[in-house]
């Protein structure tokens, strides 16, 4: 194998920990600095929406940008300004300060993303194989990673702008010595600010949005389910983790998966598996069936989103950070749409049901499968 593609492997996995451990740091220390603000519940879950705000129009517009200036030079300066991003969100004085940092830092990590996605897109073209479903493994990664040390520093006392300043000048040493290693990609002669989802890319688009109401239920859910049926406060935090454990183990054998049943199959009867598992997990009434069934999640849903950009950065007559801009706008729509519905149907049938609802969502995904068809032509 060519060293400098395993050297360029090394990078764009790095910015992808980077990418997971950043967005864990901050959730991890949410509480903190709400209490900092004095915030109430209501006016927090407000504030919160600026970050999926930031991230929608990302979406819109990273296709375009990253297109302009190449997905090596915005990966590069996405990360950098992603780090200043973090850190000033500790140092917000104001409810309404803290909601325009979290647009901006939300804006920045989606223009982030969309460039390592790219940047993967071009790697997995040069090695001749699947290796897409690895990069997400790392994202997995440094999300645990971030979670556990965001946990033992919040239980240290260190201050936020403290742990997310440590943050930033470890991200930005792991971004000046990899940086060098990323690949150098064409910028297109035609460039769209936005490409609507259409075609091939539609299908996609709806596979995202039901996937990020469906897979989200466990981050918004899971705690409160798993108290519901009687858990002790650090139970109900393992419900998060198992199922990004489980996802990142799924991840790391999604390639081989892929190489050997094609992504069709693999994204199929992992969302079947996935839905199939919580259903019944949440039907027992158990805490154990419960963890089982949100490990199952994790598992299912595992290589859906690597597949997902991977096929869609193959789409005739758009670049890559185009094509996955426009998924990942309406996966962003899902994240969006998806507390708002779950929270209904949980008002209305309680918090199992909201499960229920993200399991048959599930299954509308394993349906969607057949649009990943022309990523396995290509693959394989």
């Amino acid at each position: 194998m060519n060293s400098g593609l395993v050297r360029a492997r090394g990078a764009i996995s790095s910015l992808f920990l980077l990418h997971g451990f950043i967005a864990a740091s901050w959730v991890t220390r949410i509480p903190a600095v709400s209490e900092g603000l004095g915030l109430e519940a209501v006016v927090l879950g407000t504030i919160l929406m600026g970050n999926m705000a930031g991230s929608l129009a990302g979406s819109i517009t990273s296709g375009g940008l990253v297109d302009r200036y190449g997905s090596r030079m915005a990966a590069r300066y996405a990360a950098l300004a992603s780090l200043v991003g973090l850190v000033s969100l500790a140092l917000m004085p104001s409810a309404v300060l803290l909601f325009v940092g979290l647009a901006i830092y939300g804006l920045l990590m989606s223009y982030f993303n969309i460039a390592i996605n790219a940047q993967a897109t071009a790697l997995e073209a040069r090695y001749g194989r699947p290796i897409f479903s690895s990069f997400h493994a790392m994202w997995s990664l440094g999300a645990l990673l971030g979670a556990l040390s965001g946990a033992g520093l919040a239980g240290l006392g260190l201050e936020p702008w403290l742990h997310f300043a440590l943050v930033g000048l470890a991200g930005a040493l792991m971004v000046g010595v990899g940086w060098r290693w990323l690949l150098e990609t064409p910028v297109p002669p035609i460039r769209r600010v936005f490409a609507l989802p259409q075609g091939p890319l539609l299908f996609l688009g709806l596979m995202g949005f039901c996937t990020a109401i469906s897979d989200g239920s466990i981050a918004g859910w899971s705690g409160v389910y798993l108290r519901s049926l009687g858990a002790p406060e650090w139970i109900a935090a393992l419900g998060f983790a198992v199922h990004q454990s489980v996802m990142m183990l799924g991840r790391l054998s999604g390639d081989w998966l892929v190489a050997r049943f094609g992504a069709v199959k693999v994204v199929r009867y992992g969302a079947l598996f996935g839905g199939l598992g919580l259903g019944i997990g949440v039907l027992s009434q158990s805490v154990e069936g419960a963890l089982l069934g949100m490990a199952c999640m994790g598992w299912g849903m595992a290589t859906l989103f690597p597949m997902m950009f991977a096929a869609a950065s193959g789409t005739p007559g758009l670049s890559a950070a185009s094509a996955i801009a426009s998924v990942s706008t309406m996966s962003t729509l899902g994240g969006l749409v998806g507390p708002l519905l779950l929270g209904s149907v949980a008002e209305v049938g309680g918090v199992r049901s909201s499960f229920l609802l993200a399991a048959a969502l599930a299954g509308v995904v394993s349906w969607l499968a057949f649009s990943l068809s022309s990523y396995r032509s290509r693959s394989l």
